[in-house]
């Protein structure tokens, strides 16, 4: 699994412009249930990807609760060619935290006073709704 491991990858997964590369890895990872470890979690969350199906598959990868997670779980739960990213986005997602993302990123807090990955996932989530 070398070649295809988040923590080994980091650089690629990383890079703005490795699109290619990080989605091979992350649908690999998707495509066979690989549970992540604390530094490929870490990676995902410093991951500033803005492809609709990557942001999915980090969400699906990190199945955290967060309120930015929940956003990101929205995405790939929009994805219509990926049939695995969009149903395990929808039963990873919960209504509760949907609907406290929604208030926190979109009435509470200022666009520029989020972080920058916070303002590429809430911008990608406005694209579809």
């Amino acid at each position: 699994m070398g070649t295809y491991s988040i923590e080994n990858s980091k650089e690629s997964i990383l890079r703005p412009n490795s699109e290619f590369e990080r989605r091979i890895i992350l649908q690999y990872y998707l495509d066979n249930d690989v549970q992540i470890n604390e530094i490929e979690r870490n990676i995902l969350n410093e991951c500033h990807v803005s492809e609709h199906e990557s942001i999915g598959i980090i969400g699906c990868l990190l199945k955290d609760k967060s309120l930015l997670n929940s956003l990101r779980l929205v995405i790939g739960a929009s994805n219509r060619s990926n049939f695995k990213l969009s149903t395990l986005s929808n039963s990873l997602l919960d209504s509760n935290t949907l609907k406290k993302a929604v208030s926190y990123y979109f009435k509470e807090n200022n666009y520029d006073n989020l972080s920058r990955s916070e303002q590429i996932i809430r911008t990608e989530f406005n694209l579809i709704y």
